[in-house]
């Protein structure tokens, strides 16, 4: 039988393809959402026209308890699941000026605790199995070159950072954890069209990452059998910009 793979935020953008990818090399596939029960639907009948088994699974990751639910009711419908794609995220700006407590809860909620919380519900249907897992957490080029905007944001990305190798030090062996940390992969919703060329333009390689990029670095990590605790920048050497703002900032008129 095919591995299952639980991917949270899977139903658009970055999310997306990563199911996808997924599908075409084989594996079934769990879509997470929180409210784009269209988008997932659609989705999954896309996974399904592959060939690879999918099911949609719709979860508000800020809400307490969440998580353990996400990954019981993951198993219900497609069985044991063997590889977690921690995709899912709030990005939402602020800064040292703006930030309060509500911003920082919700960025931390989100991007690091239920994140952290379904590592833990996935090392728990591991016991007892023979079989091993792995995790692959989305992080963001801006742990290696952060700048003053989406505090919020950046501090749950360096949490995860962190957590990646503390993870992997303490699953091994039954689950490998790992991370993928992309550059400006897709227009931010406040960017224009033209912003965001300029943007993928300014990087070392001329040209910013795809979706399609960010996948193959996910499926060759859950792949990688002797692989843990690493992560891969996809971002097109955008870290070496050392950007003094958030790329949105420094590209628009």
């Amino acid at each position: 039988m095919a591995e299952t793979v639980l991917v949270t935020g899977g139903a658009k953008r970055i999310g997306r393809q990563i199911c996808l990818g997924l599908a075409e090399a084989g594996f079934s596939v769990v879509v997470h959402h929180r409210n784009s029960e269209e988008e997932s639907s659609e989705l999954v009948d896309q996974i399904r026209s592959l060939g690879s088994e999918a099911e949609s699974v719709r979860c508000d990751l800020s809400e307490p308890g969440a998580t353990s639910q996400l990954i019981s009711k993951s198993v219900d419908l497609m069985g044991p699941i063997s590889h977690l794609v921690n995709n899912a995220s709030v990005f939402e700006h602020d800064d040292i000026h703006s930030m309060n407590e509500t911003s920082w809860d919700l960025h931390l909620s989100v991007n690091a605790k239920a994140q952290t919380m379904l590592i833990q519900s996935l090392a728990r249907e591991f016991s007892g199995r023979e079989n091993r897992g792995s995790v692959v957490n989305i992080l963001d080029q801006k742990i290696a070159s952060p700048n003053p905007d989406h505090l919020s944001y950046t501090a749950s990305r360096f949490a995860m950072m962190g957590l990646t190798e503390v993870l992997a030090r303490g699953l091994a062996p039954s689950i490998r954890v790992n991370g993928v940390a992309p550059g400006h992969t897709i227009a931010s919703p406040e960017q224009t069209e033209e912003g965001f060329r300029i943007a993928q333009a300014e990087s070392p390689l001329g040209t910013g990452p795809t979706p399609e990029d960010v996948a193959d670095a996910v499926l060759f990590l859950i792949n990688a059998k002797s692989v843990t605790g690493q992560i891969i920048f996809v971002d097109s050497g955008e870290r070496f910009l050392n950007r003094n703002r958030d790329v949105v900032f420094e590209t628009e008129d």
